[in-house]
């Protein structure tokens, strides 16, 4: 398997569109464990963990900040190749495997789905971009339309290479 951006040859310029969750969707979590992080350590050094903020609290803490900066990986890339899916694991799909771009509303909350596969029908639920009541994208129609439009774009020219 290829690394990301290695079919990118650097003088095809900007190619690669990354759709991520906005600051409002990651707001609430990362000023969250950062003042977690504060009142443990605050505990810790200043009132001799009455609390209960000790070095293993603080422990589990560093682990909630791991995580609130890893909010800011989790997205989705758009590159040559296909839809190139931030999670754990990352996954790419080929624009060719792709049938069909839809949004999934549940609860309020907008999500972008992907059905894709060779012969079978898979669903792979995107992380980003997506909108709801407590994480607004106000840019979210026009990030569902870019995709769109690069499926749209890609498939033709994969149409065009396996043809040809």
């Amino acid at each position: 398997m290829a690394t990301y951006r290695s079919d990118m040859s650097p003088s095809s310029g900007p190619s690669a569109v990354r759709l991520r969750l906005t600051w409002a969707q990651r707001r609430l979590f990362v000023l969250t464990v950062g003042g977690f992080q504060g009142l443990v350590w605050g505990d810790a050094l200043l009132n001799e963990g009455r609390f209960g903020g000790s070095w293993q609290t603080a422990l589990a803490g560093l682990a909630l900040i791991v995580m609130a900066a890893a909010t800011w990986w989790v997205g989705t890339s758009l590159t040559h190749r296909g839809v190139v899916v931030h999670a754990v694991p990352s996954m790419v799909i080929p624009w060719d495997e792709i049938h069909e771009i839809e949004v999934e509303s549940q609860l309020g909350i907008s999500t972008v789905v992907v059905h894709h596969g060779k012969g079978t029908s898979r669903r792979t639920r995107l992380a980003a971009p997506t909108s709801g009541p407590l994480g607004y994208d106000g840019d979210f129609q026009d990030k569902v339309r870019i995709m769109r439009t690069y499926w749209a774009a890609h498939r033709e020219r994969a149409g065009e290479t396996s043809a040809a």
